[in-house]
């Protein structure tokens, strides 16, 4: 039996979703496909491997993040995931359970996800702590929306990514199919929406926008970094702490 679980979790204390060597950290070296294979081992007496639609690093929340697991017998879906949410830490929510066709596939199948970004300008708010990158400076709503737009469609997204070892041949090209910025009372909401997207991508574009916002860079740098590998320009990458994976669309639905 495929089972499809909806998980919402604050990443705050996890080195991210998945599973990973044991390391000295502040977070302890926990994650998050760590917890819910416990919880899962406990209930059922089985292990099982969870296949994610994409794995977040540390301190990443989530609102709907999907993954699917098998096992080789039927639970009724609103018990089992009580029954979970009962074994998991507090920071970590199963929304929903529900059992898929055998052939389901959380990360091959994944259409296209959308990630939440949380700028907090204006005021710092000691709600949004660990949920958001707080601005001090005034942001230029109009230049935001402006740079946003040079990502959109497929571009080379080499200089916006973080590198790992033995990276050879590697494709950096991404679709990004819209990029939606919020005036919020807080701030502001960036949503990123993609069909894939490479590590820290989406904290790095969110970093440009806001470098645009603020005056620290201009809208033709950003071109040139899309165009020209190794172009320095003035940007950063944001803080983990204000990114949420939204939804994940499927061909049979979006989870959001």
């Amino acid at each position: 039996m495929n089972y499809l679980a909806v998980i919402e979790y604050c990443g705050t204390n996890y080195e991210g979703w998945q599973t990973q060597a044991k390391t000295v950290s502040r977070r302890g070296g926990k994650t998050v496909e760590d917890e819910i294979n416990k919880a899962i081992k406990i209930f059922t007496g089985t292990d099982v491997k969870l296949l994610v639609s994409g794995r977040t690093d540390a301190g990443v929340h989530a609102l709907n993040q999907v993954a699917n697991f098998k096992l080789p017998f039927f639970y009724d879906t609103d018990k089992f995931k009580i029954a979970l949410n009962g074994i998991l830490p507090h920071d970590i929510s199963i929304k929903n359970i529900e059992t898929v066709h055998d052939s389901f596939h959380a990360t091959r199948d994944t259409l296209s996800k959308t990630y939440l970004y949380k700028i907090n300008s204006g005021f710092r708010s000691p709600l949004l702590i660990n949920r958001s990158w707080f601005v001090k400076e005034e942001l230029n709503f109009d230049l935001m929306n402006r740079a946003a737009s040079v990502f959109l469609g497929m571009n080379d997204f080499f200089n916006f990514t973080r590198k790992e070892k033995n990276e050879k041949n590697k494709n950096y090209n991404r679709i990004i199919s819209e990029i939606k910025i919020c005036k919020e009372s807080y701030g502001y909401d960036i949503f990123i929406e993609g069909g894939g997207f490479l590590r820290n991508m989406v904290r790095r574009i969110v970093g440009a926008l806001i470098f645009c916002g603020t005056g620290k860079t201009d809208i033709d740098c950003l071109k040139k970094m899309l165009k020209e590998r190794n172009f320095i320009c003035n940007s950063v990458c944001a803080p983990s702490c204000g990114l949420f994976l939204h939804s994940v669309k499927y061909k049979h639905k979006i989870y959001c």
